[in-house]
């Protein structure tokens, strides 16, 4: 099924098919599929900029510590669970990926 085809009256009498040019899309675009895959593209992106802000914000928090204790425990438990979100996010996306080829899936996040 194309959706952006034409067809017109040939000159013997025929239909003649005219095809989309090359880029536009020519089949359903709403499926299942890729309203899961735009979603967990959506989640990776914000995760990682959450991931490097709180990186960032530990880091800062890490030097204004000057030398206090609990500062300085609080910036690195901010650094290492924004790490290890990056870690996780990261598994599920290789578990994700595997469930999918599992079931026939080439890949769940584009290129």
């Amino acid at each position: 099924m194309r959706y952006l085809s034409l067809k017109v009256p040939g000159s013997g009498g025929g239909q003649v098919d005219i095809e989309a040019p090359p880029g536009i899309p020519t089949g359903p675009q709403f499926t299942i599929g890729n309203i899961a895959s735009f979603f967990i593209q959506l989640a990776l992106i914000i995760g990682i900029f959450l991931s490097l802000f709180y990186i960032v914000y530990g880091g800062f928090y890490w030097l204004q510590a000057s030398g206090d204790k609990q500062k300085w425990d609080k910036a690195r438990r901010i650094v290492i669970y924004a790490i290890f979100g990056l870690i996780v996010m990261s598994l599920a996306l290789v578990f994700v990926n595997l469930v999918a080829g599992a079931f026939g899936v080439k890949t769940v996040v584009n290129p």
